[in-house]
């Protein structure tokens, strides 16, 4: 009588354990993926209209704690709103007394807590599910000022949610250090520290200019020096010099030598009337780092 009660338990709530463990070992079968064991175990599950016509018990899983209470909704439209969770995860999850994000999705209210936490026990023996519970991300934008502005999120979901994009692209940029981030926002599994900082603002400065074009005027006569570069990387190359001493003297309105000439640089081309302010007080760097040296260039206002 109790094989036979276990297994009618086994067949209604875990039919995924009545195909694995067999008397047969020759029988037991091995899945390649969490979503094919979660897909396995609602084959019989038949439901009509299922994102708007089901009503969801939603019980807390925490700490392999179950909760009494629950909350209820009426499809899974609406507990995916309340959750902030695609619909097709919580299908999959649906019925399967595997929790995710900390929370267990049912069809039926809990009759006997003792059976389900052993169902849970059972389910979740041997998955890898720690893939699935939340971890914190950081998020960092450097402002056009050089200000770094960081803020904290739960999960990879909402700064997705919030960037607009596929939740596989906030993984694709995880830790990754990638110039320009999405759309300059850089994402991280852990809170930079200082060093960390400073790596951080050298690949956004990179990003932001090195495909800016640049102006290159004579200090003297605020003439073109040539034509315009297409990025700073180029006029670094015109000059013969390192692209920092590009960036560095960019638009600071300071005149500085550059390929043996005294040189203003801008990230945009100067109008007469900015030409004229800057003709009658342009000053010039002070014990300027040359290629070969040293050069020490008066202050001239």
């Amino acid at each position: 009588m109790q094989q036979e009660r276990e297994n009618y338990l086994l067949q209604k709530y875990l039919p995924l354990l009545n195909t694995i463990f067999k008397s047969n070992l020759n029988d037991t079968q091995t899945y390649d993926s969490l979503y094919e064991i979660l897909k396995l175990r609602q084959l019989e599950s038949k439901f009509e209209n299922k994102y708007q016509g089901i009503s969801i018990y939603l019980y807390e899983y925490v700490n392999g704690q179950l909760g009494t209470s629950c909350n209820t909704f009426s499809s899974i439209n609406e507990l995916s709103k309340y959750l902030g969770v695609a619909r097709e995860t919580l299908s999959a999850y649906l019925n399967t007394f595997v929790p995710y994000r900390n929370s267990l999705f049912l069809t039926n209210k809990i009759e006997s807590f003792e059976l389900v936490e052993k169902l849970i026990s059972d389910a979740t023996q041997g998955l890898e599910l720690d893939r699935n519970i939340a971890k914190k991300v950081w998020m960092y934008f450097i402002e056009a000022d050089g200000t770094i502005v960081k803020t904290t999120y739960e999960f990879k979901g909402v700064v997705a949610k919030l960037l607009n994009v596929q939740h596989g692209t906030i993984t694709n940029h995880l830790d990754k250090w990638i110039k320009g981030g999405i759309n300059g926002n850089y994402i991280f599994s852990s809170e930079l520290d200082s060093l960390e900082l400073e790596k951080l603002m050298e690949i956004s400065s990179l990003r932001k200019f090195n495909n800016c074009r640049v102006w290159a005027y004579h200090a003297s006569t605020l003439e073109l020096l040539s034509d315009s570069f297409s990025s700073m990387q180029k006029a670094a190359d015109y000059f013969n010099v390192d692209y920092r001493s590009i960036l560095n003297h960019l638009d600071t309105k300071i005149a500085t030598i550059k390929g043996g000439k005294l040189v203003l640089l801008f990230s945009s081309e100067l109008t007469q009337q900015e030409k004229e302010s800057l003709l009658n007080n342009v000053q010039k760097a002070i014990n300027e780092t040359l290629l070969y040296g040293y050069i020490k260039v008066l202050m001239i206002n």
